[in-house]
């Protein structure tokens, strides 16, 4: 008998041959076998997306039937926007594509602006990594300032527009702890906050957990305060330097007095993790979205991949692609009064930002 070939008696009732045919795997009918897989990053080569592409893309080819090569595609414009409009209008739900994307392009604030043509919700997801979160850092010597409004405020370095994640707990920290704190933003990115931070230009800043470096620890020099923790804010991270510092949710716990408030802070929470996902586009048949997840959590699993994943960050947690839809929804289902909250917030703050557009009705002809 081939190893193939099923052979099914004149005798065996109908019934075992239906069963027979519902345990074979459809996934089985799917192969990539002589195709190229095309990995589409939203960003420029070098960034932490395009790297975490690049080493999915090193493994995963194996792990699919027919083992196709992996190729990855650039497509930067627009804070991955570019990318994102192209993959969901354009690309066709065969498995040759995949996208793999930052967390900021499932936060709502970013993708309901007039300019979008993307919906994460109505994507096939395959799966993601949390690589950590972000921790708050401080000057030793303004650390007296920060709750002592007697003293001039202490300086919070920022980004241009809306701060990062993990720069958002001095929002929360001026408006609900009382922080003598201001902004200032302009800070192309982390290379010039650091110098800043280290030459007492600002006072304060935040940082990913995968950028601690060795002089951030010196705690003659500055105090690691908060961090955002990992797993949307839940867990410690597992780092040197930030295993017993304070969760910034725990700070936070019973500070608000509306459900709004309430909203925008667990919204915040599901969004302070740094997360790495990949997906397919709209329209992706299940058995299609079934190899490819198996694939990536046989690659995400694989030694050879914990190995490298290593070099680029020490602390890093497989997402379900499961797991990754209840949260894309999640967040997708937070009431818009919730979603404004913070940047309104922000804006009361003195920082220059505006709040997403909503997206207008067509007019029906």
């Amino acid at each position: 008998m081939k190893r193939d070939t099923i052979f099914i008696s004149t005798l065996v009732p109908c019934a075992l041959a239906a069963a027979l045919a519902v345990v074979t795997p459809a996934m089985a009918e799917v192969s990539f076998k002589g195709k190229n897989i095309t990995v589409l990053v939203g960003s420029t080569a070098g960034g932490s997306t395009d790297a975490s592409a690049r080493l999915i893309a090193r493994f995963m080819g194996a792990h699919l039937p027919g083992t196709p090569e992996m190729v990855v595609v650039n497509r930067p414009g627009a804070k991955g926007l570019n990318a994102q409009n192209y993959f969901a209008t354009q690309v066709a739900g065969d498995g040759h594509t995949i996208l793999v994307a930052s967390g900021s392009q499932i936060d709502p604030t970013n993708y309901r602006v007039p300019q979008s043509k993307y919906d994460p919700t109505t994507y096939q997801m395959v799966g993601g990594l949390d690589i950590g979160g972000a921790f708050m850092i401080i000057r030793k010597d303004q650390l007296a300032a920060l709750t002592d409004k007697s003293k001039p405020p202490v300086t919070m370095g920022s980004v241009p527009g809306v701060p990062r994640s993990g720069m958002n707990m001095t929002a929360w920290g001026i408006k609900y702890l009382g922080w003598n704190a201001r902004w200032i933003s302009g800070y192309p990115g982390t290379p010039e906050l650091m110098l800043a931070l280290g030459r007492g230009e600002i006072g304060m800043t935040s940082f990913a957990n995968q950028e601690i470096k060795p002089e951030l620890l010196d705690k003659s020099k500055y105090a690691i305060v908060y961090q955002s923790g990992i797993d949307s804010g839940t867990k410690p991270a597992d780092m040197d330097g930030l295993r017993d510092v304070a969760l910034f949710a725990k700070v936070m716990e019973g500070k608000f007095k509306t459900k709004v408030e309430e909203q925008a802070f667990e919204y915040w929470r599901a969004i302070s993790s740094i997360i790495k996902w990949v997906a397919l586009p709209p329209k992706t048949s299940n058995e299609i979205a079934a190899v490819h997840r198996a694939a990536f959590d046989k690659t995400v699993t694989g030694a050879a991949f914990k190995d490298y994943a290593r070099k680029m960050n020490e602390e890093a947690t497989i997402i379900k692609a499961g797991q990754l839809t209840k949260q894309v929804s999640a967040l997708a289902a937070l009431p818009p009064p919730a979603l404004s909250y913070m940047l309104d917030m922000l804006k009361e703050q003195g920082v220059k930002i505006s709040a997403p557009k909503k997206k207008k009705k067509k007019k029906s002809e």
